[in-house]
This record gives C-alpha cells, sequence and structure tokens, in this order.
C-alpha cells in the first residue's frame, strides 16, 4: 500500500484508473480487488507472472530471501521484477516481507500446481487420506490429522512417487502428465462424459494414490505435482529471450518520415474540414471515402486508414452528429504548435492504439479476421503487441535490426496478447513495425534515434522535451519570394508563416523545402477574409527574406482593385454591380443560368438562389464578388469552414491527484463503488435526487460524473455532490 506522495504518484502513472478513487482508504480497497488487478497483471511480462505466483504459491505473504530461495534466478532479476510489480500495486514491500493484496491471489493455479495437503485435508473424509496413505505404502491409522502429516512424509519422498508414477498403465501415465504439466483439477462432468467413472483414468489415478475427489472435482495435491517435476526443480525468472538481429546500418533519425507525417495528418485535417468524410450507417468510413480520401493525400489506402485512426485518437477529428468525420477546433492548437510537439502528440495517439490501424481485425479467432472500417477503436491484442514490440526493440543495440518473425518469442515473453490472439499475432506484430516506419520511429525492424527518444522521454504527449526537440529542424521564420508568384521556404516554416502562407497562397510541394503558389484565386481567398491590399502586402514584406518582387504586387494590386466589384446581399440574395455594363453581361452569361439573374435596376439584379450559393457560383465564373452584411457593410468570410468544437481533455497530473489523495478523508461505499465502475466499466446504481440511475461507461473528471443512463436512455452527468448513494448491483 503507498503511504508517501512519490509512491502514490507511481502507483497513479501506472495505474491510472486509479485516480477516480477520492481518497487514500479508497485505493487500498481498490487494490484487494482482484478484478481489476488481473488484467493489469497480464500486460506485464512473463517474469512478473512467475513471481506473482511464487507469492501466491507462498500463501500470499512471503520474505525477499524465501523468494531468491524458490525461484532459479540466474540473471539477477528478482528486485526488478519486484519493484515493477509494486509500482503496479500487485505487491507491497516493506523492507524485507513482500505481500500480496489479494488474498485470494490472482492465479486458480499457481505454476499449474494443485492446492497443498494441508488445506486439502480439511475437506477431504478419512477414507480418501487413507486411500492416499495406502497407494504410497504407508500405514493408514489414526486420525485425519495424523492421516494427513503420514502422506505429506510419503509424498516429500519424490524419487518413490516418480518410480511409482512409471508403473501406471499408458491411459493413466498420459493423464498424469497432463494433470501435473499444469491442468491440476478434472471436473466431474470430463470424466462422466463419453465414460463410464469406474472405467476412466482417473479413477485409476485415485486409487494409485495420486490424485483426490474433492467434491465434484478431482485434484493432484501439489506435493505429488512438485515430485513428479523432479527433485529441486524452481520456476525460473529468464528474462528477454534472445531476438535473431540483422544488420540494419547506422540508425536512421526518423525525422524525414516524421515531417512527412505532419504533413499528411495536417492535410487529412483540412480535407476532412473542407469536405467531411461521411460515416457508414454501422459506423466508419467506407471504402469509397477512405480511397477519396487517399488519393487526396497521395497515399494508399492502407495507409491513409493509419492517418485516420491516428487523428481521430488525437482529437484532431471527430464524427459530427455521427454522420460525417470532420476536423475539430483541437486541430486549430496543433498547429500552432512546434513540429516536435506535435510529432508527440500523433505518436501517442498511436502508441495508445488499442487496434492495429494497417490490420483492423480483432484477431482471436479465424472467424474474426475480417477487417473493421477506421476509426473507431475496438479492443483487441493488438495494442499490447505494439508496445511490446517497441519495448524489444528498445533492447536491441544500435545498428542492428530484426524481422517481425524473429520478435515473436520475445513479444511472447512481454505480453500475453500474443497467445490469446493466435491467427493475427505475427500480422500485428508486421503492422507495427510498418506503422513504426511511417511515423519515423521504426526503420528497418530497427528503432530511429526518434524512436529511442521517445520512448525515453516521459510527460505528457503535449509537451516538448528538450531531447525530442533538438531532433527537429529549426523552423523556417523567412520566405523567398519569387517572380514567377511563387514563394520557397526552406526546411519546415514556423508556424505563424505557415498560417499566412496558407491564407493567400497554395502549397504546391513539400520536401526539403515548401513551395507554395500566389494567384488571383489564392489572394482573393485572403481578401474574403478580411484582409486587404495593404495588409497583406506588409505581411509579405514582414515574413520575406528580400523585397516583394514587382510581379506578386501588382497580383495583390490588381485582385484587390476588382475585389468587391460585386456585392451580394440576402432577399433570397441580391447582386449589387459598379456599373450597369457588368451586370447586364452577368445577366446574359450562360454559365450562370443557375441563378436566374434579374435585372430590377442598371446595377442591381435579384438571384434565385441563396447567398452563399450565388458567391459560389460567381467566384466559379471568375468574378471576384464579396458578401454583405444585414448592415450593408463588407462582410469578412473565415478562410476555412468552422471546426467542430471538441474540449481538450486536461492531462492528468499523477503528484497534483496523489497529494489530493493523501489529503481526502472520504471512505464512504458510495466512493468505492463510483470509483471502481470508472475503472471498470461495469454496471453501477447511482441514486441522485431519489431516483436511482442505472449506468455504466463511468467517467469522473473532478466533481463531473458522466456515463450512459439505461433508465433515461441516454448519456447523463451528476454532480458528485447531488449523488446520495452509490453501488454495484
Amino acid at each position: 500500500m503507498p503511504r508517501t506522495n512519490a509512491e502514490l504518484t507511481t502507483l497513479l502513472e501506472h495505474r491510472p484508473e486509479l485516480a477516480a478513487a477520492p481518497s487514500l482508504d479508497v485505493v487500498e480497497r481498490l487494490l484487494a480487488r482482484p478484478e481489476p488487478a488481473i488484467p493489469v497483471l497480464l500486460g506485464l511480462d512473463a517474469d512478473c507472472h512467475v513471481v506473482s505466483q511464487a507469492v501466491q504459491a507462498a500463501g500470499g505473504a512471503t520474505t525477499r530471501e524465501r523468494l531468491a530461495a524458490a525461484l532459479h534466478d540466474p540473471r539477477g532479476r528478482l528486485g526488478e521484477v519486484l519493484g515493477t510489480l509494486a509500482a503496479h500495486g500487485l505487491l507491497t514491500l516493506d523492507g524485507p516481507s513482500v505481500r500480496s493484496p489479494h488474498r485470494g491471489g490472482l492465479w486458480a493455479h499457481p505454476f499449474g500446481l494443485g492446492r497443498p495437503l494441508r488445506e486439502l485435508a480439511g475437506e477431504l473424509s478419512a477414507e480418501t487420506l487413507k486411500t492416499l496413505v495406502s497407494a504410497h505404502g504407508g500405514r493408514a491409522r489414526g486420525r485425519r490429522a495424523e492421516l494427513a502429516a503420514e502422506a505429506g512424509r510419503l509424498l516429500a519422498d519424490g524419487a518413490a512417487v516418480r518410480a511409482r508414477a512409471a508403473r501406471l498403465p499408458r491411459q493413466a501415465a498420459d493423464l498424469l502428465r497432463t494433470m501435473a504439466g499444469g491442468r491440476p483439477v478434472l471436473e466431474s462432468e470430463q470424466v462422466y462424459f463419453g465414460s463410464g467413472v469406474r472405467t476412466h483414468p482417473v479413477q485409476r489415478l485415485v486409487e494409485a494414490g495420486f490424485v483426490v475427489r474433492d467434491g465434484w472435482a478431482y485434484e493432484m495435491p501439489r506435493e505429488i505435482g512438485l515430485a513428479l517435476r523432479g527433485d529441486g526443480w524452481r520456476p525460473a525468472l529468464t528474462g528477454q529471450p534472445g531476438v535473431p538481429v540483422r544488420e540494419a546500418g547506422p540508425a536512421a533519425d526518423g525525422v524525414g518520415a516524421a515531417l512527412r507525417a505532419l504533413d499528411l495528418v495536417e492535410a487529412l485535417v483540412e480535407l476532412a474540414t473542407d469536405t467531411p468524410l461521411t460515416e457508414l450507417k454501422a459506423g466508419g468510413v467506407g471504402t469509397r471515402e477512405l480511397r477519396r480520401a487517399a488519393k487526396a493525400l497521395g497515399v494508399t489506402e492502407q495507409e491513409v486508414t493509419l492517418w485516420l485512426d491516428v487523428a481521430h485518437a488525437a482529437a484532431l477529428i471527430a464524427s459530427d452528429g455521427g454522420e460525417r468525420l470532420t476536423g475539430t477546433t483541437l486541430a486549430d492548437d496543433w498547429l500552432a504548435r512546434s513540429p516536435a510537439a506535435r510529432w508527440r502528440v500523433l505518436a501517442a495517439a498511436w502508441h495508445g492504439l488499442p487496434q492495429a490501424a494497417t490490420h483492423r481485425v480483432v484477431g482471436c479467432c479465424e472467424g474474426h479476421l475480417d477487417p473493421l472500417p477506421p476509426p473507431y477503436v475496438f479492443e483487441c491484442g493488438a495494442g499490447a503487441i505494439r508496445r511490446a514490440v517497441l519495448d524489444t526493440l528498445r533492447t536491441l543495440p544500435e545498428g542492428v535490426g530484426a524481422e517481425a518473425s524473429g520478435l515473436m518469442t520475445a513479444v511472447h515473453w512481454r505480453t500475453r496478447a500474443a497467445a490469446e490472439s493466435p491467427p493475427a499475432a505475427e500480422p500485428f506484430v508486421t503492422a507495427a513495425l510498418r506503422e513504426g516506419d511511417l511515423l519515423g520511429l521504426t526503420t528497418d525492424g530497427a528503432l530511429t534515434h526518434l524512436g529511442r527518444t521517445y520512448l525515453a522521454t516521459p510527460g505528457a504527449s503535449g509537451g516538448e522535451p528538450e531531447e525530442l526537440a533538438a531532433l527537429f529542424p529549426v523552423p523556417a521564420l523567412t520566405v523567398t519570394l519569387q517572380n514567377d508568384l511563387t514563394a520557397i521556404v526552406t526546411g519546415l516554416p514556423a508556424p505563424a508563416l505557415a498560417a499566412f502562407l496558407g491564407s493567400c497562397a497554395d502549397l504546391e510541394s513539400r520536401d526539403r523545402a515548401s513551395v507554395w503558389r500566389f494567384s488571383e484565386r489564392s489572394v482573393r481567398r485572403a481578401l474574403d477574409a478580411g484582409a486587404d491590399a495593404e495588409s497583406l502586402l506588409a505581411g509579405l514584406a514582414r515574413h520575406s527574406a528580400k523585397d516583394v518582387p514587382q510581379a506578386l504586387r501588382y497580383l495583390v494590386t490588381d485582385t484587390a482593385r476588382k475585389h468587391g466589384t460585386l456585392k451580394v446581399a440576402a432577399a433570397p440574395s441580391v447582386v449589387i454591380a459598379a456599373d450597369a455594363v457588368t451586370l447586364t453581361g452577368l445577366c446574359r452569361a450562360k454559365s450562370l443560368r443557375k441563378l436566374a439573374l434579374q435585372q430590377v435596376a442598371p446595377t442591381v439584379a435579384l438571384s434565385a438562389r441563396p447567398p452563399e450559393e450565388t458567391l459560389r457560383l460567381l467566384r466559379e465564373a471568375g468574378q471576384a464578388p464579396v458578401a454583405l452584411a444585414p448592415d450593408g457593410t463588407i462582410r469578412a468570410e473565415p478562410a476555412r469552414r468552422p471546426r467542430l468544437t471538441v474540449d481538450a481533455e486536461p492531462a492528468p497530473d499523477p503528484a497534483a491527484t496523489a497529494a489530493a489523495m493523501l489529503k481526502g478523508t472520504a471512505t464512504s461505499g458510495t466512493a468505492e463503488a463510483l470509483a471502481l465502475a470508472a475503472m471498470t466499466g461495469e454496471l453501477v446504481v447511482i441514486v441522485s435526487q431519489r431516483r436511482e440511475h442505472y449506468m455504466d461507461d463511468l467517467a469522473i473528471a473532478g466533481d463531473a460524473i458522466t456515463g450512459y443512463c439505461h433508465d433515461c436512455d441516454r448519456g447523463h452527468t451528476f454532480d458528485r455532490a447531488r449523488v446520495t448513494r452509490a453501488y454495484l448491483p
């Protein structure tokens, strides 16, 4: 149990779901519950599983010295593993003592062994114990306690137990090996199904004293399992298995791929803002929209699924009412950051995805290998496998790489997800390497400098550690303006420069240098947004490394002179021209027949279309109209369609949360029920204003409790102060 702020902070860093607990007392009770602890343990490596089972086999409390004697630890990993388990709240370390907070333990059968005789003896009849003693050559006399002691003495002779096992019939011997190898309990229904109990091999094992019947199950005592495994058998801490490697050459920095990723995600966000991606009725983006997005970005459909998943996970795009995916207001904040900070947001979003973006299958069995449309998340083992791949590559020296097949043994050691997703485990590893290459974290089966720095840098995803920022080129603050109406930015443009150029020019290409082109249309776009010729030329002079070329000055001033010669008001729309000749030509133009313009005065015509459509069609015909506000002034138009408003989630602060918990005094069952429901997502009943609400998918942020209410059939938010009671049904 953590007692100091530092210990509690470390726990919350590894178990952020515990942040919903209001006090240290509730944290302690939550840590004692096995339900939330089991997935945490299964997310750790195989050596953590071995130590956890050893502590449980010792009764839940032992010492470091006894653990060291019970385990084979040639690499001296015990101390590190104990620290990992304690940091995740799975063990409590107090000097030399080691205790588990889970009274019943987290393993049904530690090391695949049955219960010891001292536990079984209280449930077995005297006749069963006599059979066990007699079968191993002992004198079956006395009471149950004496019989149990005699049985323990006989089973301590491992050589004699193995000798008797060697004389068993073949079928009984096969079953004995199965039970001793990790399945120490055989349920009665398994015995009765397909055979009579008297002829089943398990009955022969009962008569031979290798198995005892406990109610409706047959169980092999732990002493027999240990004897059959041989004298001196001890569970081993192995460390990560070796990984076959090959020369990969000098380590790449990964910055080129990272900059390309930034460009593609930015292009995807702008595409989704300008022309939102239509969602399928069942959710996700279908093949047709994927192809459109892939063509617009100039990438494959497989790659565009990665950028969709990453942008959605980073909340740069979101669903607009469940019908379309569009850019969000968080994208504007993201674009204003430095390249290193922007890339770190993408890397963190990808690192935390539960699915494989480029192999979107559940993968638990052959029947779940159909790809699911992006970008929505679903639970599978791909996320754990991805993180295991990166952690494995981190252990390899620079200059060597590994194939996906060569990583499998180490991945199996690091996470059970590989065993739980057998049909897709290796494709998930391949997907992790493929996606890591596209993001700049990996190349040729090895971590890049960028990847190693990211994995070694703690902190929130939105930060900008100096080590990471140093790998990216310094953003350019100036632009070179050319006589051919192009602008060249060497390297990566600073956010302010990129925003200015994006407002009045069109991006043509971006590699080691960015090329932007000015045109009458791009300049008119800036004027439509409220700029004028003077402010545009001043901005160009401010950002330019030399004088603004004469050709560009003429373009800006000529476009500004024509800008606003037509004005569009609402009635449904009114077109007002600067001169009668221009308006007469527009009324006769075949390209504007959709407007059905009717000239009602020398310089005024009525349009049959709304103002926005009238503006669009006039601009497509090469005109430069402006919109009028209701008061008759020119209305500036936003450069982009408004983003979908999305609130940024506050970055977790484990230290601040830990300090608040240490001050908390709440110890009620209500607080515990709310915290547990927030951790597990299970159903909880909340009583507020004398009404019961059956809630799941609970989230707690400060004093606000949100979740899905089955009574209201919608999302519901409660003020914690108004919750009179909460309990798990």
